[in-house]
C-alpha cells in the first residue's frame, strides 16, 4: 500500500511539474521580446545564466539529497523554481528575468537526481523503467494541456502563465514536505550532516564509484554527447522551419499557433509510442535496453540529417515530430538504464546529479560549437552539425551492448522488442 501511495504521488509529482513548465514556457519567448524588450544578446544571457547555474550547483544539491532527505531536496527545487518564474512575471525587467533564471536553474539542481533517487527508495524494486516511461506519459499530457492553458491565459495577458505557474510550483513545495512518504531514505547522522566534510566525503565517494566503473563513465560520456547535440538542435528547429519553409495557408493560423500546434503534435504521438514501448519494455533487462538505446539514438542521428536537408515542408515536418518521439522515448529508457548501474543506493543522487551536471556542462558549450558552425555557414549545417555531434553515442552503445554480449555469452543477435 505504501508503495502504491508513492507510486502514486510520483505520478501527480510529474503532472504538476510537467504542467507547470509548459504553462510558463507556452509564452516566455514572446514575454521577453514583447514586454521585456530584450534584444539578442539578452536571450543568450539568459540562457547561459540557466546552464551556468545547473552546473554550478548539479554536485553540491545532489550531496544535499544523499545526506538529508530526497524530498527536502525536491521541494527546496520547486520552491526556487516557482519563486523564479513568479519574479519574472511581477517584474518585467531583464536583471529580474536574469535572477529568476539562476533561481531556475539552482533550484532544478535540486530535483535533478532526487526525484528518480526518492521513488527509487520508495519502491524498493529493481526494474524501474515502466514507472519512468509511466511518469513520463503522465508528463506529456500534462504538458498539452499546460501549452493550452498557457495559450489561453496569455490573450489576458502575456506575464499571467509565468505568474499562475510560479505560484502552482510555491504551493506544490508545501504540499511535497507535508503529504509525500519518505520511508525508503535513512539520512545521514546528525553528527556527519553538520559537517561539510561528510559532505565532500560523499561526493567523493560517488565520483570514485563512477570511476571505478567504466559502464559509468561511458554512461557520463553519452550525457556529455547528449548535451552537446541538444542545445544547437533546440534553438535552431524552429528557426529551420520558418526560416527555410513556407508554413501552409490554414485559415489564420500564425506562426505562434503553428509552433503549438507542431509540438502538440508531437507530444500526442510520443504519448502513444511511449506506453507501446513501456508494455513491451516489462520484460527486457540491462543488455536489452542498450539494444534499444542504440536503435533509438541510431534514427535519431540519421533522422536530425534528414530534417536539416528536408526540401519540403511537409517531409522537414515529419522529421521534426520523428526526432522530437524519438528524443523523448529514449530519456526514461536512458533513466532506468543508468539507475541500474548504481550499486550503492546511498549514492544514487550523488551520481545522478554528477550525470546531470556532466550533461549542463554539454549544453553550456554545445550552443556555442554549433553556433560557430552556424556563424560561417546556414542553419541547416548547424543541425547536420548537432547530428555530427550525437553520432559517437551510437558507437558507445555499440561497445556496451558487446561487452554485455559477452559477459553473459549470448548470440550476438539481440532479442528484438
Amino acid at each position: 500500500m505504501k508503495r502504491h501511495f508513492a507510486y502514486r504521488m510520483y505520478l501527480l509529482y510529474y503532472a504538476v511539474v510537467s504542467f507547470a513548465m509548459a504553462l510558463m514556457a507556452t509564452v516566455s519567448s514572446v514575454y521577453y521580446i514583447r514586454t521585456v524588450e530584450m534584444d539578442a544578446f539578452q536571450l543568450l544571457m539568459i540562457g547561459f545564466a540557466l546552464e551556468l547555474s545547473v552546473f554550478l550547483f548539479e554536485i553540491p544539491t545532489g550531496v544535499v539529497a544523499d545526506l538529508y532527505s530526497r524530498k527536502r531536496s525536491m521541494a527546496i527545487g520547486l520552491l526556487l523554481v516557482g519563486c523564479g518564474f513568479l519574479l519574472k512575471g511581477m517584474l518585467p525587467l531583464f536583471v529580474a528575468v536574469l535572477t529568476a533564471q539562476v533561481l531556475w536553474g539552482v533550484g532544478y539542481t535540486f530535483l535533478s537526481g532526487a526525484d528518480q533517487a526518492w521513488i527509487a527508495d520508495e519502491l524498493k524494486v529493481k526494474r524501474l523503467e515502466g514507472v519512468f516511461l509511466r511518469g513520463t506519459q503522465i508528463g506529456q499530457v500534462f504538458s498539452l494541456l499546460g501549452m493550452l492553458a498557457g495559450v489561453l491565459l496569455a490573450n489576458l495577458s502575456l506575464n499571467l502563465p509565468l505568474i499562475l505557474s510560479g505560484l502552482l510550483l510555491i504551493g506544490f513545495s508545501l504540499f511535497v514536505i507535508l503529504v509525500f512518504p519518505e520511508t525508503g531514505f535513512t539520512p545521514a547522522p546528525v553528527r556527519h550532516r553538520q559537517s561539510w566534510r561528510s559532505a565532500w566525503e560523499t561526493f567523493s565517494t560517488g565520483l570514485g564509484a563512477v570511476r571505478r566503473s567504466s559502464l559509468l563513465m561511458m554512461a557520463l560520456l553519452i550525457s556529455l554527447l547528449t548535451g552537446l547535440y541538444s542545445e544547437g538542435f533546440d534553438r535552431l528547429w524552429t528557426l529551420h522551419l520558418l526560416e527555410n519553409f513556407t508554413l501552409p495557408e490554414i485559415g489564420n493560423l500564425n506562426e505562434v499557433v503553428w509552433v503549438g500546434m507542431i509540438n502538440a503534435g508531437a507530444l500526442v504521438m510520443n504519448i502513444l509510442v511511449v506506453e507501446g514501448i513501456r508494455r513491451r519494455m516489462a520484460g527486457t533487462g540491462r543488455l536489452e535496453k542498450v539494444w534499444v538505446l542504440l536503435l533509438l539514438n541510431g534514427m535519431l542521428v540519421c533522422t536530425i540529417v534528414a530534417f536539416a536537408l528536408a526540401g519540403e515542408w511537409w517531409m522537414a515536418l515529419g522529421t521534426y515530430w520523428v526526432a522530437t518521439v524519438l528524443r523523448k522515448t529514449n530519456e526514461p529508457i536512458y533513466s532506468a538504464w543508468l539507475n541500474e548501474q548504481i550499486r550503492d543506493s546511498r549514492l544514487r543522487a550523488t551520481i545522478l546529479s554528477t550525470q546531470g551536471q556532466v550533461a549542463s556542462l554539454g549544453e553550456i558549450f554545445g550552443g556555442p560549437l554549433v553556433g560557430a558552425v552556424v556563424w560561417k555557414g546556414t542553419v541547416s549545417l548547424g543541425l547536420i552539425a548537432s547530428g555530427v555531434i550525437l553520432s559517437p553515442v551510437v558507437f558507445l552503445y555499440v561497445l556496451l551492448w558487446r561487452r554485455g554480449a559477452a559477459r553473459r555469452k549470448i548470440p550476438t543477435r539481440p532479442r528484438t522488442l
